[in-house]
């Protein structure tokens, strides 16, 4: 595995004369909207929302899911089904017999050992409920609530306290949204022992699901993918438990059961989208509103069903998926789908146990993916690194954003195409690894 390895369908980097063209006519778009926009990305600057722009609030989850869409069995992620196949190789020297340089930039002993680290404290914690793994450490089942059930004046009150809470423990972004027998797992497969757990073992019935997502590190991905780009991914996981973990705890502080998760339970993408945090994606992943796809997910499990629920959101990233497909132009294991539109089921001919048919989406195929990962000797993340909406939290990546929300169509091209002119989701990047571990500018005692 090389950092110079190169995806030979990739488009070229830089602007053709045909680009240039739309470029100019995106331009004078941007221009005759700028009166009209120029209040709103004053908000923008500022932090603050407007009404002008278009997000679109839904009662119901907003994909199409038909009617005979059957609930998934965590037996059939394809974390479980690989680890069956490759997680004795996963992490050597020599994973699948393809030689790790070890001297290259990204792949060093000490990237290495920063990337093992918080997988570490993770494993120690949460065991491998990566792999949807159920019931274990933070994320068991066995807590109890404690006392009388507390209860709050108002819904709006206990969605404002739990959502603070969460925030002070560490979450990025927090959403509340009803359980929904759909996104929860059929059964829970421990795939080390082999047994199926059902709901019919877990102690409560749960009613509600808040989703937690967790910022990672934007220069650590854009180094991806290496070992630098897959500690992030780590720290995610690490982060995770312990917020949802502290989270779930003080709700039994108020008397009313909960049980903190990760992968497991249940699906968290559909979960998060039904709590408001966004939206889905050609490469499957969540993408969020400030951050891109460039999160973690983790969630609580509770019986409180007191709550001013969250609405699923939409601001334009199906429409913009359709005309981009960087992650799949850079996807070097060629695992994401290039169709146009999203479908409700998996490719003719192509259906795989990981799939969950039955909801309108674009369908990767994830053997693929995680085939990659064991051959890179890394988490891959190519296609978060790729996305143009996994950005810096620059004022004009946020105008660029809003006004593609509000613009669709020649804008979601000209997105993609300043994108690649600007530098932005370069993969397999050398100085990006360089640029991660330089101590340009940076002040580790505080100071600016």
């Amino acid at each position: 595995m090389s950092m110079s390895a190169e995806n030979t369908d990739q488009a070229p980097v830089g602007l053709s004369r045909r680009g240039l063209l739309k470029f100019g006519v995106a331009s004078g778009s941007m221009l005759l909207a700028g009166q009209a926009l120029s209040a709103n990305v004053a908000a923008a600057e500022t932090g603050t929302e407007s009404a002008s722009f278009p997000v679109i609030e839904h009662d119901d989850f907003p994909y199409p899911v038909k009617p005979d869409y059957k609930q998934f069995h965590s037996e059939n992620n394809e974390f479980v089904q690989n680890h069956r196949r490759n997680m004795a190789k996963y992490g050597q020297s020599k994973p699948t017999g393809i030689e790790i340089d070890t001297t290259q930039p990204g792949f060093r002993r000490f990237e290495s050992a920063m990337n093992a680290a918080p997988w570490s404290v993770k494993r120690r914690n949460t065991g491998f409920s990566m792999y949807c793994q159920p019931n274990q450490g933070e994320y068991g089942w066995h807590f109890k609530p404690q006392g009388e059930p507390y209860q709050f004046e108002s819904r709006q009150l206990a969605s404002d306290v739990v959502k603070r809470a969460a925030r002070l423990y560490g979450a990025d972004l927090v959403g509340i949204t009803r359980q929904d027998w759909r996104w929860d797992y059929s059964a829970h497969h421990d795939f080390i022992t082999g047994e199926n757990l059902t709901w019919d073992d877990f102690p409560f019935k749960p009613k509600s699901v808040i989703v937690m997502a967790f910022e990672m590190d934007y220069e650590s991905l854009s180094a991806g993918p290496t070992q630098v780009s897959s500690a992030a991914t780590a720290v995610g996981y690490a982060r995770m438990q312990h917020t949802a973990g502290m989270l779930a705890e003080f709700i039994r502080g108020m008397g009313h059961n909960a049980v903190a998760c990760g992968n497991d339970l249940g699906l968290s993408v559909p979960y998060a989208i039904s709590a408001g945090l966004g939206e889905s994606s050609r490469m499957g992943l969540l993408v969020t509103y400030k951050y891109g796809p460039r999160v973690r997910l983790a969630k609580v499990y509770t019986d409180l069903d007191f709550f001013e629920y969250d609405k699923a959101k939409t601001f334009g990233v199906k429409s913009f998926c359709e005309r981009c497909q960087r992650c799949s132009d850079a996807c070097p294991s060629k695992a994401l789908s290039r169709d146009e539109k999203p479908t409700f089921d998996a490719p003719e001919g192509g259906f795989q146990h990981f799939h969950n048919p039955g909801i309108e989406k674009w369908y990767a195929d994830a053997r693929k993916c995680r085939d990659y990962w064991h051959e890179s000797g890394t988490d891959c993340a190519t296609c978060i690194t790729s996305c143009p909406y996994n950005k810096p939290d620059f004022w004009q990546h946020r105008m660029i954003e809003k006004m593609n929300s509000i613009m669709p169509g020649p804008l979601h091209t000209f997105m993609r195409e300043m994108d690649i002119w600007f530098g932005f989701g370069d993969t397999f990047n050398t100085k990006a690894v360089d640029k991660f571990w330089s101590p340009k500018n940076r002040m580790y005692d505080g100071r600016a």
